[in-house]
C-alpha cells in the first residue's frame, strides 16, 4: 500500500507520548460504515497500543454495525482528556459543541475539513477514512486482528459501495487485500451480505415508497424526495432508516444528480447529495454550508420545506444548464 510515513509522523509522535492517553475517538453524526469502522477500529488499536480508547458518535448506531460495535458499553469508564476525530469534516457534523477548542486530532479524507486542532491529516485521495486509519495503525505498530479486519474493511466498502464507487482506486483494493489476511473466514462475505445484499421487508417497503413519490426535473436529470416528520411518522421509520431512499432514486436512468430532504425539526432539514461525474456534489453543497465529496455530499438548511426546495432546485438547474 501507499504509505505516507512522513506526513503521519507528527500524529505518530503525539500519539506514542505517554501523556497521550484517555482518549476519545468521534465520528459524525447519522454515522456511516466508514465513520463507525475508522472511529472503532482507530479506539481499538489504541486499546492494544495500552491506551484507554474509546469511540463517541452523538447519534445512535444502526444494528448493522453490532459486529463493530459490541462490547463498547463494556470498557471500563474514564474522563477523557485528549479528543481525535475521524471522518468529520466540519465541527457541526459532531452534532454537539462538547469537543470545542478541545480536540487534539482530526483524521478526514474529505477535500474540504474545517475542523480546528493542532495536528491534522487530511487525504482526498483516500477514498475512505479507514484506509488512513490503517495506515496509521500499521505505522504504529499495532498488530492486526480479525476484529481490525472487520472494522476496516466496513469502513473502505462503505465509502465506495462495495468497490463500485469511482472513488475507488488502488489503494483502496490493496487495503482489503491487506486486511483480507487477517479476516476470519467468512468474515467479508457476512459483512458484505449484511450492508449491500440484504433488506428487511420494511427497507424495501421503504424504498417502494421513495420511487413513487420521487419528482424528476430537468429532463430527468435531477431526482428529487422530499420526507417530513409527517411523512415518517405515518411510514413509521425513524430517520437513520431512510438512508437507503438516496440510492434507489439515483439508479433511475437518465438521473444526474439525486436528492433527499428529511426533515429532522420543525424548521431543519437534511439534505444528502449523490451525483454522477458530471455535477459536483461537494461544491454544490458547499453553497449552503455542507460539504462531502464530489460524488456524495450533505448539508443543512432550515425551513419551511418549500423554500429549502427553491433554494435547492435554482442552484441545481443552475449547474445542469
Amino acid at each position: 500500500m501507499n504509505q505516507k510515513p512522513m506526513k503521519l509522523e507528527p500524529i505518530l509522535n503525539r500519539i506514542r507520548e505517554p501523556e497521550f492517553d484517555e482518549i476519545i475517538v468521534a465520528c459524525h453524526q447519522n454515522p456511516d460504515g466508514d465513520a463507525v469502522g475508522s472511529a472503532y477500529g482507530l479506539a481499538y488499536g489504541l486499546r492494544k497500543m495500552g491506551k484507554k480508547a474509546r469511540a463517541f458518535c452523538k447519534d445512535p448506531i444502526g444494528a448493522d454495525f453490532a459486529y463493530i460495535t459490541a462490547g463498547e458499553d463494556e470498557l471500563c469508564p474514564f474522563s477523557a482528556r485528549h479528543f481525535i476525530t475521524v471522518d468529520v469534516a466540519s465541527p457541526e457534523l459532531l452534532g454537539t459543541a462538547d469537543f470545542d477548542g478541545r480536540i487534539d486530532i482530526a483524521i478526514d479524507h474529505h477535500r474540504v475539513n474545517s475542523v480546528s486542532a493542532p495536528l491534522k491529516f487530511v487525504d482526498a485521495e483516500s477514498a475512505s477514512c479507514g484506509e488512513i486509519v490503517l495506515e496509521l495503525l500499521r505505522a504504529l505498530g499495532v498488530e492486526m486482528d480479525a476484529y481490525l479486519a472487520s472494522a476496516l474493511y466496513t469502513a473502505v466498502a462503505t465509502d465506495t459501495g462495495c468497490f463500485r464507487y469511482s472513488n475507488t482506486n488502488e489503494n483502496t483494493f490493496l487495503a482489503a487485500a491487506f486486511l483480507s489476511r487477517f479476516a476470519g473466514k467468512g468474515d467479508f462475505y457476512r459483512i458484505n451480505k449484511c450492508l449491500f445484499e440484504t433488506k428487511s421487508k420494511k427497507k424495501l417497503g421503504l424504498e417502494a415508497w421513495a420511487i413513487e413519490n420521487v419528482q424528476l426535473e430537468n429532463g430527468g436529470r435531477a431526482a428529487y424526495l422530499a420526507v417530513t416528520l409527517q411523512d415518517m411518522a405515518g411510514l413509521n421509520a425513524a430517520l437513520p432508516e431512510l438512508d437507503g431512499m438516496i440510492n434507489v432514486i439515483r439508479q433511475i436512468e437518465g438521473v444526474e444528480v439525486a436528492v433527499v430532504i428529511k426533515q429532522k425539526e420543525e424548521n431543519l432539514f437534511k439534505v444528502s447529495v449523490r451525483s454522477e461525474e458530471s455535477f459536483d456534489a461537494a461544491s454544490f453543497c458547499a453553497v449552503f454550508g455542507g460539504g462531502g465529496h464530489k460524488a456524495a455530499a450533505g448539508c443543512s438548511l432550515p425551513g419551511p420545506l418549500a423554500d429549502t426546495r427553491q433554494k435547492l432546485r435554482a442552484e441545481i438547474t443552475r449547474r445542469l444548464s
